[in-house]
């Protein structure tokens, strides 16, 4: 399966975010992964993202304050959170913010699957998704 879409992975675990990256790419799509939102921020308008996978606590600016910065600025790139302290005030928080979903760590890769494919549309990532 071939895709021409490019996912932002950020998440301040070096390990969960290479594996992460590699199971993207794995699936087809390009993945360039972020240490940090801040990273993110410095990196964004660089290339075309048609999507963000992000944990949601990291030191610094954390998923909800980069959800909450991005839609500030009119960014309409689909987000997905990851995270392993799932709650249901976040998942609230998350979908007000316009979230596409929150995953529970560890992963599962079916349930990341089906979230990137109703957040980039299958195979095709059209245009103008920035």
């Amino acid at each position: 399966m071939s895709h021409s879409c490019t996912i932002a992975v950020i998440d301040d675990d070096d390990a969960l975010r290479e594996s992460m990256k590699d199971m993207l790419e794995s699936l087809g799509y390009e993945a360039i992964a972020f240490s940090s939102a801040s990273e993110f921020l410095a990196f964004h308008r660089q290339c075309q993202i048609h999507c963000i996978v992000s944990d949601v606590k990291m030191p610094g600016i954390d998923g909800l304050q980069l959800l909450e910065i991005l839609n500030s600025k009119g960014v309409q790139t689909p987000f997905i959170f990851m995270t392993a302290f799932r709650d249901q005030r976040l998942t609230t928080a998350a979908r007000q913010g316009g979230a596409r979903g929150v995953l529970s760590k560890p992963i599962d890769s079916d349930q990341l699957v089906a979230m990137l494919e109703s957040a980039v549309g299958g195979d095709d990532c059209g245009e103008g998704t920035d």
